[in-house]
């Protein structure tokens, strides 16, 4: 994406310039090697210009008349930092043009180490950028960009596999694909997620000041995908299967993800096309279980395909299709839910984006037209009802439901040419129209509770429960300007209104940032900043009154009814969020979940090749909608499950992280996060998501189930002598907490006061390409797993009424796996 007067210009090292039969070329290029126009070029001997020109749509430049020898060359552009290149040789041969690479600065930071650019063009939001290529050789061999997201700071996976941003679940962040958002309007949740061979950066923000961003309380993840290339390429990795091996014997398949990745120019210098495409066949081996009734099953594809047009030297069109469907078996398997009680499930993901960039006026005028699609099908394993016990369930999973949910979306932005008043002036507004969808059934079957002696203790019922079709439109309009101040002085001010017409609610999001470099250095660059946020509500929010109701009864140790049965209603109740901020009916669904967030960061470059950075960021969340349960009247038995916006939450995050880049094949990345997060535990996603819990708790405000107090993670790629190199990852960290039950699967105590024991991780990948011909290179590597063997264990026995309470299991211990990968 270009973005005109926040990014700066870098060289790669070319060290000729083509001047056959005396011509100059050059092709300045973005990081997406997207050509970016209207770059002032001068070729000067000395103080004198010998050539000036600019560089067209296709970002190309052609000087002819320049004589041999050697030049300084300079490029320019309103908002772009200066760039100069001396003592660059002008000969007779023909060597290729000089390539020049756009960099984002003031968008993004960047995991390799580079010179500190101004605060001009550095701006308050700095998040977090790792580039696909670095993130592709680890050993964990991520397949999407949710498999990349835990070597970010502040993001962790959770023992049940989901992501946790800034301490909260996916639910509360946002992700977007070349500006259009992806994430699925009925759960809120991310989905399958892009194939990595497809991805240029993912950029992670925890504060963007920009007033841009929106519909999130948490996090935000930016993936930028890749255009295609100049030269076709082709890379096949994983071509062939893994087999399970079990006491020297061959038990079958364990996974086969082989991955195709093909670009190149459909027609030169107009039109490129790139395809992201891996076919998966995975069987997830659950170590608390015995073999072979331990494996869960994932089945899919995962496409996506990108085309980018040269219309003219104004206009690029940009054009991308995302296909994922996938079948998934005995998820959420573990040792106290074997495979009858878990369920089985079809989702089908599909994404379409067409992007249009047009030079007008002097700036860029960028539409994004998107729509997205996620079919869901949820079922158990039979018809039995679902027994819970302190040691462990049986019977068949209680949930069945089916719904699709739809999104289109269209977002104009327009970037203003830079001008002077007080300073200089980057203005850029723009405005987002959204219309969603879902429709769905939800069906449950029957819960029986006992305790450690099979006795009964309770009984949920569910009656009622009726198709759904829900439907909402969004507005949002923003306007914020860069404004350099000085050349060390850098401000980011804006303002965000959104509305959500399904809420009833319009919403004023003001943001502002600074960027300040306090030494004539420059190698010490401080950034601050605070903002509003409001996040979107999920549909399946406002389908709740149409979900099935219980009917609760409590027995005794002799089977007869003690309580009930008490029947709970499915309601919506009002927001507790009182801001100026906020402009709402107070009526049943009104949430307006927000966020006040700030931070504060100091970066230092201490060399070429090594920068340091601390960092606080402090996020205060209001308004989240939460279940409350509210106790049955003992006239007439009748109590409710209200989905009410009163939920808060708090995340304070100290991070330090060092950059070291010793060279282009040596990269080093650490940090320390030092962090906690608290509250409300009911939030509606554990209840309303694909795979909910049939029990509903009483309300609790504190340690929420993704905080880490101490977190040091460092990861990276070291080559080694004779073209051998590895990829390790070191991850220290403080257990998760986890929670305490009784028989009656109520919370035993404070919920998440306990934790599981500090976890100590060593991976690498050790590898070496093989040069086959001159078409063809094998890469063969072997990874390693834990190879401390510390003991790591996946799960414990949590219900006080267990024999085995307090027992922490599933340890995996040091394991290797080998494999190649083809490159064409």
């Amino acid at each position: 994406m270009l973005v005109p007067a926040l990014v700066c210009l870098s060289v790669a090292a070319f060290p000729r310039l083509s001047a056959a039969a005396s011509a100059v070329d050059l092709l300045v290029l973005d990081e997406q090697r997207l050509p970016v126009p209207a770059v002032e070029i001068q070729i000067k001997s000395g103080d004198t210009v010998i050539a000036k020109g600019e560089t067209d749509l296709e970002g190309r430049a052609h000087f002819d008349r320049v004589a041999p020898g050697r030049y300084d060359l300079t490029a320019t552009r309103e908002g772009f930092r200066p760039l100069v290149k001396t003592g660059v040789l002008v000969t007779d041969s023909a060597a290729g043009p000089l390539e020049l690479t756009l960099q984002a600065a003031a968008d993004r930071q960047h995991i390799d180490v580079q010179a500190t650019p101004d605060a001009v063009d550095q701006g308050a939001s700095n998040p977090t950028q790792i580039a696909s290529a670095a993130a592709r050789d680890l050993p964990s061999r991520p397949a999407t960009v949710a498999d990349v997201l835990p070597l970010v700071p502040g993001v962790v996976r959770s023992p049940t596999g989901d992501l946790q941003i800034s301490g909260a679940g996916e639910h509360r962040s946002a992700l977007i694909v070349n500006s259009a958002d992806v994430t699925d309007p009925a759960t809120g949740q991310f989905g399958l997620t892009v194939p990595i061979d497809s991805v240029e950066n993912v950029n992670v923000y925890q504060t963007p000041f920009l007033a841009e961003f929106g519909r999130f309380t948490a996090g935000l993840v930016s993936v930028e995908t890749r255009r295609g290339g100049d030269q076709w390429k082709w890379e096949i990795n994983d071509p062939f299967p893994d087999f399970r091996i079990r006491s020297y014997h061959m038990r079958g398949l364990r996974d086969a993800t082989p991955r195709l990745n093909v670009e190149g120019p459909l027609i030169p210098r107009k039109l490129y096309f790139s395809e992201g495409l891996e076919y998966e066949v995975r069987k997830i081996e659950v170590y608390t279980l015995p073999f072979p009734r331990n494996q869960k099953l994932n089945e899919g594809v995962n496409s996506f395909a990108q085309v980018d047009w040269v219309v003219s030297g104004k206009q690029l069109v940009t054009g991308t299709v995302h296909i994922a469907p996938q079948r998934l078996s005995y998820v959420n398997l573990d040792y106290f839910n074997p495979e009858p009680t878990v369920p089985d499930a079809a989702t089908h993901n599909y994404t379409g984006t067409i992007a249009d960039r047009w030079t007008l006026w002097g700036g860029l005028l960028e539409n994004t037209f998107s729509t997205t699609r996620f079919d869901a099908s949820i079922w158990p394993q039979g018809n039995q009802d679902l027994t819970m016990a302190p040691s462990g369930n049986s019977g068949n999973y209680f949930a069945r439901q089916s719904r699709t949910a739809v999104r289109y979306g269209w977002s104009p932005v327009y970037s203003f040419r830079t001008f002077n008043l007080l300073g200089s002036h980057t203005f850029k507004m723009g405005a987002a129209l959204t219309n969603s969808s879902e429709q769905g059934q939800v069906n449950d079957q029957p819960v029986d509770i006992v305790d450690a002696q099979n006795v009964l203790l309770e009984r949920i019922t569910f009656s009622g429960g009726k198709p759904f079709e829900m439907s909402d439109t969004e507005y949002a309009f923003f306007g914020q300007d860069h404004w350099s101040i000085s050349s060390r002085l850098a401000a980011d001010l804006g303002v965000r209104t959104e509305s959500q017409q399904i809420s009833e609610s319009f919403r004023v999001a003001p943001r502002a940032g600074l960027a300040w470099l306090p030494f004539a250095n420059a190698k010490t660059v401080v950034r601050a900043g605070f903002g509003l946020f409001f996040d979107r509500v999920p549909l399946n929010v406002y389908s709740f009154n149409h979900y099935p109701r219980q009917t609760i009864s409590l027995f005794d140790d002799t089977g007869a009814l003690t309580g009930g049965p008490y029947y709970f209603e499915n309601s919506l109740g009002v927001t507790d969020v009182h801001s100026p901020w906020v402009f709402h009916e107070q009526t049943p669904g009104d949430f307006s979940p927000l966020s006040a967030n700030g931070a504060i960061q100091v970066e230092q470059t201490v060399t070429s090749f090594l920068k340091l950075r601390a960092g606080y960021t402090r996020n205060e969340a209001a308004g989240l909608v939460v279940i409350d349960r509210v106790a049955p009247d003992p006239t007439n038995l009748i109590g409710a499950y209200v989905l009410s916006g009163s939920g808060d939450s708090r995340y304070h995050q100290l991070e330090f992280t060092a950059r070291l880049r010793l060279n282009a094949g040596r990269l080093l990345f650490l940090s320390y996060v030092r962090s906690q997060a608290q509250g409300d535990l009911n939030e509606f996603a554990g209840y309303l998501g694909s795979f909910p819990s049939p029990i509903v708790r009483d309300n609790v405000y504190g340690r929420l189930p993704g905080d880490l107090p101490n977190r040091f993670l460092a990861w990276g790629q070291v080559p080694l002598p004779l073209g051998f190199r590895i990829a390790p990852i070191l991850e220290i960290r403080d257990g998760f907490p986890y929670a305490t039950y009784d028989a009656g699967q109520n919370y035993a105590g404070m919920p998440y006061t306990n934790r599981y024991p500090d976890f100590f991780s060593l991976d690498s990948r050790f590898s070496k390409d093989i040069k086959v011909n001159a078409k063809y290179t094998v890469r063969l590597s072997v990874s390693s797993y834990n190879l401390s063997n510390h003991f790591n264990p996946e799960a414990v026995h949590d219900n006080t009424a267990d024999p085995a309470y307090g027992l922490f299991f599933g340890h995996r211990g040091r394991r290797f796996t080998g494999d190649f990968d083809v490159l064409f």
